[in-house]
């Protein structure tokens, strides 16, 4: 079976990036079936989160670094 190339996702006004983890959640397990480009959002909040979400997506499932879980229990007390 040929490999496909995931499809570009722009997602703008994004908030915290909901509707982009529905898309760079599907796939077939090896490669996503979509690849977020580009998200864009104004509140500085929500776009602290985005870029969070984006650097774990850079991470095969299961092989985010220590230091992920270690800053989200420092920045805002997670277990």
């Amino acid at each position: 079976m040929a490999s496909r190339t995931p499809v570009p996702v722009v997602d703008l006004f994004a908030g915290p990036g909901g509707l982009g983890e529905g898309f760079s959640s599907l796939g077939n397990g090896e490669k996503p079936s979509f690849q977020i480009c580009l998200s864009i959002e104004k509140d500085s909040v929500a776009r602290s989160t985005l870029e969070l979400r984006s650097f774990f997506r850079e991470f095969p499932e299961g092989k985010a670094p220590d230091e992920y879980y270690e800053y989200l229990r420092n920045k805002w007390g997670v277990s």
